[in-house]
């Protein structure tokens, strides 16, 4: 399988996608931490899901959506545990 290179303007694109996401992601539904890794399991496993769904859609927009969806929610949970925030 040939497999493209990407550029370092492709992975900026993306990393300025994702800032953006985290950004509206806070202002729609706050910047509360999650209480527990029970919940960020629950978050990921749900936005996993919702790929996974966007995968069989065969709709290429689908899956970016959900792969930003996906990255939010790893960026809201990491930024929750190194905050010390997340209880057992």
């Amino acid at each position: 399988m040939c497999r493209p290179e990407l550029t370092a303007d492709d992975i900026n694109i993306a990393v300025l996608k994702l800032q953006k996401e985290v950004a509206r992601r806070l202002n729609e539904k706050g910047r509360d931490s999650f209480a527990s890794r029970h919940e960020i399991l629950g978050v990921i496993t749900e936005e996993y899901y919702e790929l996974i769904g966007a995968v069989e859609s065969k709709s290429l927009a689908d899956v970016e959506d959900e792969l930003f969806d996906l990255a939010v929610a790893a960026v809201i949970s990491a930024a929750s545990t190194m905050a010390g925030k997340v209880d057992w």
